[in-house]
C-alpha cells in the first residue's frame, strides 16, 4: 500500500539522511490524506512539525554550556531532542501537565488581556514517580531542548561559587528558547530559617530567588524535589503551578503491565489472581514497578518463554522488596500468603510438594 515510501524512509534513516527522511515522510502523509487516512497523516505531520521546531531551536544553541570555576566541569546537561516513550501518569497529573503546556502555548493571548503569570512549574513527590519524565515530556511537546541542572552537584566548598554557578545557569538558559529543569531543587532552595544552615547558604537561597524572578518573566522553568517539606516558604510562591507526583494507583499499575512488550502473554493469569498481583505492586514507585517487570521479562526471554504466570510477578516483586535478603522458607510463605497454591509453588521452584510443605512447617516454627 505505502511500501515504496516506507522503504525509502527506512533507507534514508539507515543512511542518516534526515532531509530525505522528512521529505519521504511528507510524501507519505500526503498520500495517506488523499486515501482518507486522516489520523495517520496528521500524526506524521505533527511529528515533522515538532522535529522541525526542535531543529530550529537546536541550531540556535551555539553558546557553550557554563562550567564550574573550580572543577571546570559543565554544570548543565542539554537534551536537544528529549523523547519520552509511553509516559504513564494518573489522569489528574496528565490534565495538570496539559493545562500548564496550554498556558505556555497561549502566552500571547494571556499577555493581550493583561493576565499576569509566569511559566514555572514545581514537581514534588517520592523518587521514581515521573518528575524527570514529566519535564522531558513537556520539553518534547513544546519542541524545545531541555537544559538540566542538578542542584545537589552545584554546591561548592566556596558558597560564593555556588551563587555564581546558579547565576551562570540562568544566564545560559536566557540565551535561547529552552525548558530549564532544576533537579534536586531542595539541595539549595532550603528554608532560610533552618538553624543548621550557614548565613552564606541563606544568601545563596536569596540569589536563587532573584534569578528565578528575573528568568520566569519570559523563560520556562521546571523544578523537581523529593523533599518538598524542606523548601523555603518563599519558593512555593514563585511557582505558577505546583503538581504532586504520586505513586501509581491501580489504573496506572494495570497500564504498566499492559505496556510490556507485545510478545509477552499474560492470559494465563486468572481474573481472581490479578488482585494479588496488584497488591504486590501497589505502594511502589513507577521506576520500581518498571524494574520488576523488566526483570521478569528478561528471565522469560532467557528461558525462551513468553507466557507470564501469576507466580512470576509475585516472585519478582518479593525479590525487589527484599534485595536478596531472604530464606527459601520466607519466600514460600510469602507466595502462599498471596494466593499461590502449594502445587504452583512446587512447580515454580521445581521441587516436590512435600518440600514446599516442609518449608511452610519450618516457617511456622520460626
Amino acid at each position: 500500500m505505502y511500501y515504496s515510501e516506507i522503504g525509502k524512509i527506512i533507507e534514508a534513516g539507515l543512511e542518516r539522511d534526515k532531509d530525505k527522511v522528512a521529505s519521504f515522510a511528507q510524501l507519505l502523509a500526503k498520500k495517506m490524506a488523499a486515501d482518507g487516512e486522516e489520523r495517520g497523516s496528521k500524526r506524521i505531520g505533527d511529528i515533522l512539525e515538532r522535529k522541525n521546531r526542535s531543529k530550529a531551536v537546536t541550531d540556535s544553541l551555539i553558546a557553550p554550556p557554563p562550567v564550574d570555576q573550580e572543577s571546570r566541569m559543565n554544570i548543565v546537561e542539554i537534551d536537544y531532542q528529549p523523547v519520552v516513550n509511553d509516559l504513564i501518569l494518573s489522569k489528574a497529573v496528565e490534565l495538570k501537565l496539559m493545562d500548564f503546556m496550554e498556558t505556555i502555548n497561549n502566552k500571547e493571548k494571556m499577555d493581550q488581556i493583561g493576565l499576569e503569570f509566569n511559566m514555572s512549574l514545581l514537581l514534588y513527590g517520592h523518587p521514581g514517580c515521573g518528575k524527570t519524565s514529566a519535564a522531558k515530556y513537556i520539553a518534547s511537546q513544546l519542541g524545545l531542548p531541555l537544559v538540566v541542572a542538578r542542584l545537589d552537584t552545584l554546591i561548592s566548598s566556596l558558597l560564593g561559587n555556588t551563587a555564581k554557578n546558579i547565576h551562570k545557569i540562568f544566564e545560559f538558559a536566557k540565551k535561547q528558547p529552552c525548558v530549564l529543569f532544576l533537579d534536586e531543587f531542595d539541595a539549595i532552595a532550603k528554608a532560610r530559617d533552618d538553624h543548621h544552615e550557614l548565613g552564606e547558604l541563606k544568601r545563596v537561597v536569596n540569589s536563587l530567588l532573584q534569578n528565578m524572578d528575573e528568568y520566569c518573566q519570559n523563560g520556562i522553568l521546571i523544578a523537581a524535589t523529593n523533599h518538598h517539606e524542606l523548601l523555603d516558604s518563599a519558593i512555593w510562591r514563585r511557582f505558577q503551578t505546583v503538581i504532586e507526583m504520586p505513586k501509581p494507583e491501580l489504573a496506572e499499575v494495570a497500564s504498566m503491565i499492559k505496556n510490556m512488550p507485545e510478545f509477552i502473554d499474560v492470559s494465563q493469569i486468572k481474573p481472581g489472581q490479578w488482585k494479588k498481583v496488584y497488591d504486590a505492586l501497589l505502594g511502589l514507585s513507577y521506576s520500581d514497578i518498571k524494574n520488576i517487570l523488566n526483570n521478569m521479562v528478561k528471565k522469560l526471554v532467557l528461558k525462551d518463554e513468553n507466557k507470564v504466570k501469576f507466580t512470576d510477578i509475585l516472585v519478582e516483586a518479593y525479590l525487589f522488596k527484599n534485595h536478596g535478603n531472604y530464606t527459601m522458607e520466607q519466600m514460600v510463605q510469602y507466595m502462599i500468603d498471596h494466593g499461590v497454591s502449594q502445587k504452583q509453588a512446587s512447580l515454580y521452584f521445581n521441587v516436590s510438594t512435600r518440600q514446599i510443605k516442609n518449608c511452610l512447617e519450618r516457617s511456622e516454627k520460626n
